[in-house]
């Protein structure tokens, strides 16, 4: 039998790479100093669910990011420096 990819395997691979292009935090550090479950945001990042609008838009205003990029990977109106981190 073949394992389902995650729904939301590639929201969850830009979950990751934000959070390594902003800190050298590990899953549950990044999660705790954001204020979310760090069950919950591994399940975010490993594409099992879906992160909620308000916690993305936490992350857009914390670091310049934009739903789109979140969401759909699209990158116009992005900093150079939050460019940079996809």
């Amino acid at each position: 039998m073949v394992e389902a990819e995650p729904q939301f395997k590639e929201i969850g691979i830009r979950l990751e790479r934000i959070r390594l292009g902003f800190s050298d935090l590990n899953q549950k550090d990044w999660a705790k100093k954001h204020g979310f479950g760090p069950t919950q945001y591994n399940n975010w990042e490993n594409g099992v669910r879906r992160i909620p609008v308000d916690a993305a838009e936490k992350l857009c205003s914390l670091y310049g990011l934009t739903l789109d990029a979140i969401y759909r990977g699209r990158l116009d109106g992005l900093s150079e420096n939050a460019r940079k981190v996809f």
